[in-house]
């Protein structure tokens, strides 16, 4: 022990006196030339290069600092760290302090990672500046591997670390410029929270997942990287709750725009160019704005001389060339009446994606009532949702009632009050339930001239969409023929809203399917299953396709109608079992006869006997077959072919 101790004494005072005799230069040089029989390599990332910042150290620090706390427990990592957190990033931000070294992993390459940083004095022996340097050591053979796939990997994971990390901004126009104070967005609304519909909610999450991944994608279709979504509703839908749901899911700033606060094209162009990157640009009650009403429409501006945005500015500026300059954005609309959009708005590439957001539904009430109360279920739910199905009440209201107190039965009594208010309301106004001047149909989702948003939708032309008859009805804010009406109250009790997703966004459009899928049910309900024909059922089933195509959730209806047309297959097979026997059973009666004459020899009776056995025994397969198809088939003879479909 004493001998080891003195040859580290030994070595630590030769190492002071090398250090303390010879030049700095001396040193370097002996360095680098015993370096020359190294098959080590080593990068110096400098803090500045050419005399700017060199994006390859900022970026090194922040793919380090993600590193290094996970890595501080493993032998050989640094016992010293830098932690820090400035108003600009959601958490802390850990580093290497000085003289540290870190390894990391990368395609199974050790990648040896070391911080400097020294202090640089003028003649006068004064602090003037400080030098801060990275040094990347690594074997030789793998210079190309580093340089190809490391750096470039440093670099796109610091983004994301950096983008994930940042504060989210909250925008606002002042004279007609960006305010120069953005205030932090603070909104507790996520994904979790918002009370949508789950398959809505699921498709909308899925489309901004694509979008932030499909940097690659819009290279190389040669369009900008940028995405419009419209939402439209009546007001207290959640279409302000969804964009910051939007806005915390991507960790995008939001910039607010009022287009009447903007009096020119040209004030328009230069707050679009001063939008940033990873940014939401919203423009909201865009339908509120006079000059961007629809043309079509005959809106007039004579009552608005004030307002100078006009519809070409707009369009110029979000869909021409001054929409290239900048990446990865959003641009949300929001209208309460989307008729009164001008079409050409409307399109592809202005707004992508239509997003109706309508009245409450069973479903948003019960993620409300999770969210506020805490609860899954309650006595009183099932008042509650069929009540809630047949009037108009947003969610705002809803979420409303369910604020007024901590005790849920409290609550859910007060929202019965408010829905029971509002039906009988409804009630007194029976012209509001015929006809097509429903208050939930006109303040709703319907729009006259609303189109298909996807380029890419399937063929529409193999349904053909019905004429709604002389007597139509309201059945939430859909219109379909009288006699089809209670199907659909029964669809909507059971399945949902099955056209939430559906490609086509007019109310028209989406009645004709639900008349389609009605009529299918009205026919199966009125029949038993020998009335049926296995060709009538193969076109029923050919409609069925041609509603999920345009993403009708009707699963429910084909899964039947495969049952059905499989019944029909066992009805015929039982005939033919019943013929086969049929034949085998008079086979047998007439070998019995003849094995009763006297003129037939002994070996041939034997023969005769035996083969009567074992037609009696194929007899018996047959008749345990024919058993089990018609014990399969009783639940269609016994019961409505519908059954368990509806909610009745």
């Amino acid at each position: 022990m004493a001998s080891t101790l003195s040859i580290l004494a030994t070595f630590t005072i030769i190492r002071s006196t090398f250090n303390d005799f010879v030049p700095k230069e001396i040193r370097d040089y002996l360095w680098s030339f015993i370096r020359r029989f190294s098959s080590e390599f080593t990068l110096v990332i400098e803090e500045s290069h050419d005399g700017s910042s060199n994006h390859i150290f900022q970026a090194t620090m922040e793919y380090l600092g993600s590193h290094v706390l996970s890595a501080s427990a493993a032998e050989g990592s640094p016992k010293r760290l830098t932690v820090g957190k400035s108003e600009k990033v959601r958490k802390f931000t850990f580093g290497l302090d000085r003289h540290s070294e870190i390894v990391d992993i990368f395609h199974d390459v050790p990648l040896k990672w070391k911080y400097n940083a020294d202090v640089n004095t003028n003649t006068n022996n004064q602090q003037k500046s400080e030098s801060r340097w990275y040094e990347l050591s690594f074997q030789k053979n793998h210079a190309e591997m580093v340089k190809s796939k490391y750096i470039p990997h440093i670099i796109n994971k610091a983004k994301k670390l950096k983008d994930r990390n940042r504060i989210v901004k909250f925008h606002t126009v002042r004279r007609e410029r960006w305010s120069s104070s953005a205030v932090n967005l603070d909104h507790p609304m996520t994904f979790d929270t918002l009370a949508l519909d789950g398959d809505l909610k699921k498709t909308i999450m899925e489309d901004l997942d694509s979008f932030i991944n499909g940097k690659e994608y819009y290279k190389k279709i040669g369009k900008v990287w940028k995405r419009g979504y419209l939402l439209y509703g009546p007001p207290g839908t959640g279409k302000s709750s969804l964009i910051a749901a939007m806005a915390n899911h991507l960790n995008f700033d939001i910039y607010n725009m009022n287009l009447s606060a903007v009096n020119s094209d040209s004030s328009l162009e230069y707050l679009l160019l001063h939008v940033s990157n990873r940014s939401i640009l919203v423009i909201e009650d865009i339908d509120c704005t006079v000059k961007l009403q629809n043309r079509d429409a005959g809106d007039t501006t004579a009552s608005y001389p004030h307002v100078q945005v006009t519809l070409s500015g707009l369009l110029n500026a979000i869909d021409g060339l001054l929409s290239c300059c900048g990446d990865e954005r959003i641009i949300v609309f929001t209208t309460n009446y989307k008729d009164k959009i001008d079409p050409a708005l409307l399109r592809a590439g202005r707004m992508d994606k239509h997003i109706c957001l309508s009245y409450s539904t069973a479903s948003t009430f019960k993620q409300l009532a999770a969210n506020y109360l805490g609860i899954s279920n309650h006595n009183l739910f099932s008042r509650i949702e069929k009540i809630i199905e047949e009037i108009n009440v947003s969610p705002a209201e809803v979420a409303g009632e369910l604020m007024k107190s901590k005790d849920p039965k409290t609550c859910l009594e007060g929202l019965i009050e408010l829905l029971e208010s509002k039906a009988s309301e409804a009630t007194s106004k029976p012209e509001e339930g015929k006809g097509g001047n429903n208050t939930k149909q006109e303040k709703g989702c319907k729009s006259k001239g609303s189109n298909t948003t996807n380029s890419d939708s399937p063929n529409h032309n193999a349904i053909t969409f019905l004429t709604v008859g002389p007597d139509p009805m309201i059945v939430r804010e859909y219109t379909v023929k009288a006699e089809l009406a209670p199907i659909l109250k029964a669809v909507l009790l059971k399945h949902g809203d099955i056209v939430t997703d559906c490609s086509l966004n007019s109310m028209q459009c989406r009645s004709s399917l639900l008349e389609i899928a009605c009529g299918i049910i009205q026919k199966l309900q009125a029949a038993k299953l020998e009335d049926l024909a296995e060709p009538e059922l193969r076109s029923m089933l050919a409609s069925v396709s041609d509603l999920e195509s345009l993403k009708l959730r009707v699963s429910w209806l084909r899964k039947r109608l495969d049952q059905i047309i499989e019944a029909l297959q066992l009805v015929k097979q039982c005939s033919t079992l019943e013929e086969d026997k049929r034949k085998i059973v008079q086979e047998i009666e007439e070998m019995q006869k003849e094995l009763g004459s006297c003129r037939m020899e002994k070996l041939e009776k034997e023969k005769k006997t035996l083969r009567i056995q074992e037609m009696e025994a194929v007899i018996g397969t047959i008749s345990e077959s024919i058993s089990s198809n018609e014990a399969r088939l009783s639940c269609f003879y016994e019961r409505s072919l519908v059954d368990g479909l509806l909610c009745l």
